[in-house]
């Protein structure tokens, strides 16, 4: 998974001594009026931007810790399934390998793990003879897999929802430093031009 990192944030101070200086010299400056309208929408956006990336972290550390658990209890379940149709039929029955492949099941994905899950559940509701813990681990497994299923698209939504967020801060950081070049450009050229004079 690519990380995005959350944009370097302005200097505080630095953006600060600019809007103090254009204030205190708002009678010299004719642009100062327009600048700290500028400024102020400006930093009240990124401010917005800030409190929306914290709220999207958050909602994606929580929507990854439902994931988890959600991984748990459908490890739980799958090993549990596998035991079971393991004890019923034998080790050594031929198609129990169809039914409940060997496979290391800590080493898999959300997504692995779910697609096993929904394989293991359709192999044991077509097996002839069904045997007697047949439908108690059908309902265990729907459930397990239901409930990963949704945490696994949650998960991803917050993880979009986060990503678009941070792009969105990043691009209101940029936008803001921007505007902060053009306001120091502006002073410096009117005062080279209050020197010329």
């Amino acid at each position: 998974m690519t990380q995005i990192l959350p944009p370097k944030p302005i200097s505080h101070d630095a953006a600060a001594q600019l809007i103090a200086m254009l204030e205190t010299r708002r009678s010299e400056l004719p642009f100062a009026d327009e600048e700290l309208a500028r400024h102020r929408a400006l930093r009240n956006a990124l401010e917005e931007q800030i409190i929306c990336g914290e709220q999207a972290l958050a909602a994606w550390r929580q929507a990854l810790a439902q994931r988890w658990q959600a991984e748990v209890i459908g490890q739980r379940t799958y090993i549990a399934v596998q035991r079971r149709i393991s004890n019923c039929f034998g080790h050594d029955a031929l198609y129990l390998q169809l039914v409940a492949p060997s496979q290391p099941a800590s080493a898999l994905t959300a997504s692995n793990l779910l697609a096993d899950m929904r394989r293991l559940e359709a192999s044991l509701a077509l097996l002839r003879p069904r045997p007697p813990f047949a439908e108690e681990s059908l309902l265990q497994m729907r459930e397990a897999g239901d409930r990963l299923a949704a945490a696994i698209e949650w998960s991803e939504h917050c993880e979009a929802e986060r990503r678009r967020v941070m792009i969105e801060q990043r691009l209101a950081t940029n936008l803001y430093e921007r505007v902060c070049q053009k306001t120091r450009r502006l002073v410096a050229a009117h005062m080279r031009g209050d020197l010329a004079a």
